[in-house]
């Protein structure tokens, strides 16, 4: 089968030892570069390290046209993209098992990449056994995953064996057909943003006029119908906000923020800001889906959803660097929640406001209920 790859048509791969997975040649680097990288050559790498298989653990691979593992795989899928009816005819999984790093024979460390098609949709999964702590290595590990880039032994099982974007621990899942051959495929769950909507104006901590929402959304048990999209990555409520040095959460005060990615952003020189409403159509039944997989129990119908997205914009005084979020609010009159979902965010130095927390690297999608008790997010 030919496996599409961000629009290039494959029909070999390349199984590396040292955790990725190459096109056109085969490839012995053990020095993980952060993504994305700049260049022709395309790669698939769940786990980028220094391994050794010498001493101890096998890596395997294996094709699949039928059979039980092609109805798993269809299944898995189908219920991470319930929309696409989707129906694998070619599985492909590469497994390194309880590999050592190199120099520390001992060490066992297992991850999976699984491709996979329809012929017409290609997806990537990547999957997390039990990954050996790496306090003895000098070189950094990195994973297709944002935030990956990491030298630090510290809560590597946690961020990847544990965590997911799919609600499976382990499992990462990223549709890898469409956009651009080289592109990076971490902007997997983000929700349809290209060209689409009303854009803000290029404006250094600037914001978009007020936004009249087409359903009052019930934020920790206040009701709003208007909302400002800020330039700095944040929205307020009440009035625009120029504020481009983030803040310790909690903050105290009668401001409620939504911050995705509060920072010093420049969308004048590069990068869109965007937002648009839905009240039906395929994204009200996605996002729907979705809050239903995180939480079940609740029968979620939603019929209102508010999407803005920060495409490939700037940090201040660095021209050029394309980082790109997005925030989803969206309720069923009863419920609200806010969605925070990351694509590719450029290094920077700058400080980093996301949800309560402060920090500098991110994971893929970030899904809050707000409904119970009132709080700044």
């Amino acid at each position: 089968r030919r496996f599409n790859f961000f629009g290039q048509n494959y029909s070999q791969i390349y199984v590396n030892h040292n955790g990725h997975l190459t096109f056109d040649s085969s490839w012995y680097s053990y020095s993980p570069q952060q993504f994305p990288m700049y260049g022709s050559r395309d790669i698939i790498a769940p786990y980028w390290t220094d391994l050794d298989n010498r001493g101890n653990g096998d890596i395997y691979y294996v094709q699949y046209t039928n059979g039980s593992i092609l109805q798993q795989v269809t299944q898995d899928i189908n219920a991470y993209f319930p929309e696409l009816n989707f129906h694998a005819n070619w599985v492909f999984i590469a497994t390194w098992y309880e590999v050592a790093y190199y120099p520390t024979t001992g060490t066992r460390t297992t991850f999976q990449a699984v491709l996979t098609t329809n012929g017409q949709y290609s997806f990537v999964l990547m999957n997390y056994g039990s990954l050996a702590g790496y306090d003895t290595i000098s070189s950094s590990h990195h994973f297709s995953i944002p935030g990956s880039m990491s030298n630090d032994a510290s809560g590597i099982n946690s961020i990847f064996s544990l965590d997911s974007n799919v609600n499976v621990p382990g499992r990462w899942v990223f549709r890898v057909d469409h956009g651009l051959r080289g592109s990076s495929f971490i902007a997997g769950p983000l929700y349809p943003y290209q060209n689409v909507g009303t854009t803000s104006p290029r404006d250094d901590d600037g914001s978009a006029p007020r936004i009249t929402l087409q359903e009052s959304f019930n934020f920790f048990g206040q009701n709003y119908s208007q909302i400002f999209l800020n330039n700095n990555g944040d929205l307020t409520f009440d009035a625009p906000w120029s504020s481009y040095i983030p803040e310790q959460f909690p903050r105290h005060g009668g401001r409620d923020i939504i911050a995705p990615f509060w920072t010093d952003l420049d969308n004048r020189v590069n990068g869109d800001i965007r937002y648009v409403q839905y009240s039906n159509g395929p994204v009200l039944q996605q996002v729907s889906n979705d809050i239903n997989v995180y939480f079940p129990d609740l029968s979620f119908h939603a019929n209102w959803v508010f999407i803005a997205t920060w495409e490939n914009v700037a940090y201040f005084n660095e021209n050029g660097k394309q980082t790109t979020f997005q925030v989803v609010l969206t309720t069923d009159g009863q419920f609200s929640f806010v969605l925070m979902n990351y694509g590719s965010i450029a290094n920077t130095s700058k400080s980093v406001q996301v949800r309560a927390i402060q920090m500098n690297a991110v994971f893929n999608r970030v899904h809050i209920s707000v409904k119970y008790k009132r709080k700044c997010i």
